[in-house]
């Protein structure tokens, strides 16, 4: 942006070039040409950073902070057996991490399943620790589905699952975090060699490191795996650019690499690297408005259409965009249409089906409205009458972070960058097993259980 964005409160401050001041574009993996505007090496951190900033500063808009959602609430009488009306959101189902209370939340005009992928629930991600991309919009809407449905049959209100996006270049050293070294050190011109300093990009796919990731990540996967007596096999070679500009081009690689205890200089030194899961391109099916649908295939109730009042973006979304293989940093430009498409749908903005959305949300008023009467919380839009364990029950907490641990091994060892049908096979005995121990554990414990069980149950 170049300053107009000031009076709708949010200026992202992309690269621009000193010629001309304008739009400093990059090349990356797959794109025939550079045109992928960007902050440095730091794009999506200044976007929500910025984007984040402003909405802190708008009055209508309320941050609940150190909670996670545990459920989606529903209107039952909307999605009982006898009545024609698609199901009907009404709120969620909100833990408080610090005192492990649980607590209803309302939302009349909707809510926005927008928590990322689930790249977390591999052992090797490049998505940070703790509570995240653990696909907890999934798991919330795959949950949604089976209090109306049942879980014997396939899903519908989620697909493509199964296209998980593993990026070739993560950092990998000894017990560190999987930090991920950005497409566009290979746009600029980095070199996957392996231990004997061979460059073996070429050997996979004709256009070498800018191949489609996929090509490449398989590339790294399967030289990584040819290494000897413990060592390493893959390394990003960038040695042969100016040490300056590396540093000025990419300067959060540089303070990552530097900032350690034994500090490495990409300017001076090859790199090791490592694939590791990255990006869900499947998720909660949605429209081009951004609302979460069903794929029909059955009678009555859920018979395709619009889960009313649930919308989907972002990560969490499955667009339909990006295929199985999306290509390098569209994820930023998706999560912002798609994310407005779904708020200007939400608030009735969007002409072609604004009946249709106001119908939804005075019914979600009527039906927040009878539950409240019935709890005896008046008119709040809040109910906290629903309480967890509130003193903690740490053996359940151990047993929770045991699976999930447990859990990110079978996905990255039987559904990671190289896949077999028998393996697949192993992990569907082994993770339904894992989902099983999960809802006995939240059925048992609740909140008690703390955020180590909604992050399972999530991630199961």
């Amino acid at each position: 942006d170049g300053g107009e964005g000031e009076e709708r409160g949010c200026v992202v401050p992309f690269d621009r070039t000193a010629e001309e001041d304008a739009l400093s574009l990059c090349l990356e993996a797959s794109h025939a040409a550079p045109r992928i505007i960007h902050r440095a090496d730091c794009t999506g951190k200044a976007i929500t950073t910025h984007i984040t900033r402003a909405a802190a500063a708008h009055p209508l808009i309320e941050f609940v902070g150190d909670s996670v959602v545990a459920d989606l609430l529903y209107d039952e009488s909307s999605s009982s057996s006898s009545s024609s009306s698609s199901p009907l959101v009404i709120g969620a189902r909100v833990l408080d991490k610090s005192t492990r209370r649980l607590s209803d939340r309302y939302a009349v005009h909707g809510l926005v399943l927008a928590s990322g992928g689930l790249a977390g629930i591999y052992r090797h991600s490049t998505n940070p620790a703790g509570f995240n991309a653990l696909g907890s919009s999934v798991g919330l809407a795959l949950r949604l589905e089976r209090s109306l449905v049942g879980g014997a049959s396939p899903s519908r209100i989620a697909s493509d699952l199964e296209y998980v996006q593993f990026h070739p270049t993560a950092l990998c050293l000894p017990d560190e975090p999987r930090f991920l070294l950005t497409e566009a050190l290979r746009g600029e011109g980095a070199i996957l060699r392996d231990a004997d300093g061979r460059a073996f990009a070429r050997d996979y796919h004709p256009r070498g490191e800018l191949a489609p990731r996929d090509v490449v990540a398989r590339a790294v996967f399967c030289e990584g795996q040819k290494a000897e007596g413990g060592g390493h096999n893959a390394f990003l070679d960038v040695t042969h650019r100016d040490p300056a500009w590396l540093k000025g081009r990419f300067p959060s690689v540089h303070e990552h690499l530097t900032s350690r205890a034994a500090p490495l200089d990409f300017s001076k030194e090859w790199i090791p690297v490592v694939p590791a899961a990255h990006y869900t391109c499947g998720g909660v099916t949605t429209d081009l408005d951004g609302r979460a649908t069903t794929v029909g295939g059955g009678t009555g109730t859920n018979d395709g259409g619009w889960v009313r009042n649930l919308y989907a973006a972002g990560e969490a979304a499955r667009t339909g965009l990006h295929g199985g293989n999306r290509l390098a940093s569209t994820s930023l430009l998706e999560g912002l249409v798609f994310g407005s498409s779904a708020g200007e749908t939400a608030a009735g903005a969007v002409e072609d089906n604004a009946d249709e959305v106001a119908e939804a949300a005075a019914e979600a008023r009527s039906a927040i409205e009878r539950r409240l009467s019935r709890s005896g919380c008046g008119s709040s839009e809040t109910d906290s009458s629903v309480v967890g364990g509130v003193d903690g029950d740490e053996e359940a907490v151990r047993e929770a972070t045991v699976l999930l641990s447990h859990l990110k091994s079978i996905m990255w060892d039987n559904v990671g960058v190289v896949r077999t049908p028998s393996k697949l096979s192993a992990a569907v005995s082994d993770l339904a097993a894992i989902r099983e121990e999960a809802d006995r554990l939240w059925e048992d414990r609740r909140g008690s259980a703390g955020v180590e069980a909604v992050a399972l149950r999530d991630a199961a």
